[in-house]
């Protein structure tokens, strides 16, 4: 989550004005479950995942041949006029072909009248669905059955049987130091969804665990979903999620990912022989972005490192290629919002070449990247566009190797 427009950090929370006293045993009770949670000893026979899924297979229909020509053009996800904030959109492929997108609007960011929208466009589509709201304050309380505060980050993919999965952030009190995460799912490709379902993801009053990126998905069916935590201090975490026949989870649990604090919403990047990579936000003094690896498909992990590549305290995202390259894209910054631009790696996330610049302006903000690539190779970048609305961008490798075409025009 962002605190600020100007990425300024506020002091620390005081989780829905509670007393002092009364904070600072909310916060050593969250210690202690961290203590709890971050026991990386595998029990009851849960071991690290052997192998990482094979890709997602596209239906025939979906299905088409690569581009030989550069292209790059761009899109509306949402109207104008819709909500006056838009924020934090991801992106992902369907089973069909059709792209879905998810992310939350409202008068402002934390405001009670937040709620978390999809969009879909179709396969072969110009021109984006309108906005369907999924979730808002008033479903997610009647839903978990519990008091709601607000709505926030939100997460959609498939899994490897093409379940649609949607896992999202409430608050009951406080800001986003006091979130939870709830799990949805729909079988129609997010046409309809079932009821949220909470995740007790710490054993004192279950606050402070949020989302951001795409998950991994591993040869035995379970999950890898990057989480992080932010009340008593910041880090990035593992939620691994094992699905039931019947479309909900079976099993879950959590693993922390590093020490290190000020590091958070870490995006995931499968590599070859067991190998994941991991990026994360700095909200250290450095303002650098970090890399991480893992050996056994994301079970453990190295500390975190700098990667050569500013970081504003801001959200990125990566993606490999099929050509094995990883393309990222970040702010190009130690501080501010106001550009976009994109990086590539040809040795799996160890050095980085800055590329095409997406947006740039003065007193301008894009953030919150989020990237996908189609079954026909294309890239899909959605991102913020100046807190008003979540823009698409669509190019290929091609356009990527020969970056001079501009992007079409697009009516504001």
């Amino acid at each position: 989550m962002q605190h600020s427009r100007n990425d300024a950090i506020p002091p620390p929370e005081s989780p829905g004005g509670l007393p002092s006293l009364h904070r600072v045993v909310l916060i050593a009770l969250t210690l202690v479950a961290a203590v709890i949670a971050a026991s990386n000893a595998p029990r009851g026979g849960i071991v690290a995942p052997a192998d990482m899924a094979p890709a997602l297979q596209a239906t025939a229909a979906s299905e088409r041949l690569p581009d030989s020509l550069p292209i790059i053009r761009q899109s509306w996800i949402n109207p104008a006029d819709h909500t006056a904030s838009a924020h934090g959109s991801t992106i992902c492929v369907l089973p069909s072909g059709d792209l879905l997108s998810i992310w939350y609007g409202g008068s402002r960011e934390g405001a009670a009248d937040v709620a978390l929208f999809t969009s879909r466009l179709g396969l072969g589509a110009r021109t984006w669905d309108k906005p369907q709201r999924v979730v808002d304050r008033a479903t997610a309380e009647t839903e978990l059955g519990r008091s709601v505060k607000k709505v926030g980050n939100a997460v959609i993919f498939p899994d490897r049987s093409g379940l649609l999965w949607m896992v999202y952030v409430s608050v009951t009190v406080g800001g986003w130091s006091g979130s939870a995460l709830n799990v949805k799912t729909s079988r129609d490709e997010g046409r309809t969804w079932g009821e949220s379902h909470r995740l007790t993801l710490n054993p004192f009053l279950n606050i402070s665990s949020l989302v951001r990126n795409k998950p991994i998905f591993t040869a035995d069916g379970r999950i890898g979903l990057p989480i992080y935590h932010e009340l008593a201090w910041k880090y990035p975490q593992m939620l691994w999620l094992t699905p039931d026949a019947a479309g909900g989870v079976e099993e879950y649990r959590i693993r922390n990912v590093s020490t290190q604090a000020g590091l958070i919403q870490p995006t995931l990047v499968p590599l070859d022989d067991d190998r994941v990579l991991m990026m994360l936000r700095d909200g250290g003094p450095e303002r650098r972005l970090r890399t991480a690896f893992s050996d056994d498909n994301g079970w453990t992990w190295s500390d975190a490192s700098l990667s050569g590549l500013p970081n504003p305290d801001a959200a990125v995202d990566a993606l490999r290629l099929r050509d094995g390259r990883i393309l990222l894209v970040y702010n190009d910054a130690a501080s501010g919002r106001e550009n976009l631009r994109l990086a590539l790696s040809s040795d799996q996330g160890r050095t980085w070449t800055p590329h095409a610049v997406i947006e740039a302006g003065v007193l301008k903000e894009y953030s919150y990247p989020c990237l996908v690539e189609d079954q026909q190779g294309r890239i899909h970048l959605t991102y913020t566009w100046q807190r008003e609305r979540i823009k698409h961008v669509e190019f290929n490798v091609a356009w990527l190797d020969r970056p001079s075409e501009m992007l079409e025009s697009l009516a504001q």
